[in-house]
């Protein structure tokens, strides 16, 4: 009697912890990329979950002077950075000559730029969730600010808003966190 007992409440506590588990796993909200990303999938499925657009950007990042420019004068900006960390996926497909990518990357790379007919580096493409073109471009003189508009200008013919929040332009100090988690363990 004893041992059925004792199996019956190791079975019974097996699955409370189990259950107590998948609560666990269910409430955790998932965190979303910092930078870019290079699998395609990866990135449809945060921008699922996030309801964000995917920045796709087909690059030759060691050998292509306007794509190296890009980069340069936008895409490595923080007002870029704040941007797209409200706004976009940020995805990269690079097809370099120097750097060595995994076979699985290449031909990824290789068949999405088939796909979305890439012709030339930099290509931008904007991508819903599911991977349908919502809007394409380039290169565009500027600097980050005039990007910025031209990605909203797409993005609204899209029918997709845009917000950026000011908060967002810069990290937060160690002094900054703790009050801001102060604050938000008071809302509660």
């Amino acid at each position: 009697m004893k041992r059925i007992l004792s199996i019956a409440l190791a079975m019974g506590l097996t699955a409370v912890c189990a259950q107590a588990q998948s609560w666990k796993n269910n409430d955790k909200v998932p965190a979303k990329t910092k930078g870019w990303i290079e699998d395609f999938e990866k990135a449809k499925a945060e921008a699922e979950t996030f309801k964000q657009p995917i920045f796709a950007f087909f690059t030759g990042g060691d050998w292509c002077g306007w794509c190296k420019l890009l980069k340069q004068e936008v895409l490595d900006t923080k007002e870029f950075a704040a941007f797209a960390a409200d706004n976009l996926i940020l995805f990269e497909a690079d097809f370099p000559r120097s750097k060595k990518l995994s076979d699985k990357v290449m031909k990824q790379n290789t068949e999405l730029a088939s796909k979305y007919s890439v012709n030339g580096y930099p290509t931008v493409i904007l991508l819903d969730a599911e991977g349908k073109s919502i809007g394409k471009t380039g290169y565009k003189e500027g600097g980050d600010k005039a990007y910025i508009t031209h990605l909203k200008e797409l993005l609204a013919k899209a029918g997709i808003e845009t917000e950026t929040k000011a908060e967002a332009a810069k990290a937060l100090s160690p002094y900054e966190k703790a009050k801001a988690e102060k604050e938000a363990a008071k809302d509660k």
